[in-house]
């Protein structure tokens, strides 16, 4: 049990720097201190969250940009679908952006030279088939005689 002399002071105890007011009454004294309180817990845990989204997002940007082809259509595709785009598409571009220079030129060059010879091979394919066609009705001729 503590006695208080009339002529002491009262207690002024300092907490983070600024000194908790004593006078007053009890109920404003103590609402005050849980407003303090809130508003110190409330900044806290809003400044821990956001070091975690922080990190989160780093982590997320540096397995993008080491993660390869796979994780960068992935990755593509993710973010156009979240944006209301074509998922498929971004996926393409996710997966392009993520290739080298070299490959990303032999790749350019792969599509050139199909392109270009797109129409041989229908003609190729033609051949073919009239060819099959021939040897076809020569044997249904040579069957029947």
């Amino acid at each position: 049990m503590s006695v208080r002399l009339a002529d002491a002071p009262a207690r002024s105890p300092v907490r983070g720097g600024t000194p908790q007011p004593s006078e007053g009454p009890p109920t404003e004294q103590l609402k005050a201190s849980l407003r303090r309180l809130l508003g110190a817990l409330l900044e806290r845990g809003f400044g821990i969250a956001l070091e975690s989204v922080e990190r989160l997002a780093g982590t997320f940007d540096e397995i993008a940009a080491r993660g390869g082809v796979k994780v960068g259509a992935l990755w593509g595709g993710a973010t156009a679908g979240l944006s209301g785009r074509n998922p498929v598409w971004g996926a393409v571009k996710g997966a392009f952006s993520a290739l080298s220079t070299p490959a990303r030129a032999a790749l350019i060059i792969a599509l050139v030279l199909a392109l270009l010879l797109l129409p041989v091979t229908v003609v190729l394919l033609l051949l073919a088939l009239i060819v099959l066609a021939i040897i076809a009705v020569v044997k249904t001729r040579s069957s029947d005689a």
